[in-house]
């Protein structure tokens, strides 16, 4: 009876050693879909609740102007995206920045426990189909930057009718392909 119970015990933990396995990837999500956000007007008075270290997010976005044909614009709309089955913790008050040379800011925000992380897009204007779901992809993020807000190293904004937005960290510069002043960049 004794080996019987020995014997159980062993198959219980290889089934966990093999279910929980490194390369084993269940709940983990790699995309997340969204509503067109070009429904809703553009916003010329934007700002952005999330501040990290005494600095704004929506300093950020200032210093980062929209590209267009027609030059530089300050005209973006907002889409947020709950991260639910985000595979890494991000606590309350944690802010991570992502931009693009187009001009979009991006932030992934830490909510309340047992809330999920938020991503927030400040997008720049875009020609597109205007019908369909949307969807945020390959969302990184690191740990060390020259730059005050936590770096988001990568994610994909994928528009409906195939746009993208590709985000990368603060210390890559602007849009305008200038390094950001300091205190938001050393």
């Amino acid at each position: 009876m004794k080996s019987l119970a020995l014997g159980l015990i062993h198959l219980a933990l290889l089934t966990m050693l093999l279910a929980c396995g490194k390369e084993n990837e269940s709940g983990k999500k790699s995309s997340w879909d969204f509503a067109n956000p070009y429904g809703s007007p553009y916003s010329t008075n934007l700002t952005s609740p999330y501040t990290y270290n005494n600095l704004k997010v929506t300093d950020v976005i200032n210093q980062n102007p929209c590209r267009s044909t027609s030059g530089y614009t300050n005209q973006r709309v907002t889409i947020q995206i709950p991260l639910t089955q985000f595979p890494t913790v991000i606590p309350a008050g944690d802010v991570y920045v992502g931009v693009t040379s187009y001009g979009d800011v991006a932030v992934m925000a830490g909510q309340a426990t047992g809330q999920p992380p938020l991503f927030v897009g400040y997008m720049c204007p875009r020609s597109f189909a205007a019908n369909g779901q949307g969807q945020l992809l390959g969302i990184k993020v690191g740990s060390y930057s020259r730059c005050s807000f936590k770096p988001m190293t990568a994610a994909t904004v994928m528009f409906p009718g195939g746009a993208t937005a590709e985000f990368r960290w603060m210390d890559g510069g602007t849009s305008q392909g200038t390094p950001f002043p300091s205190p938001l960049c050393l």
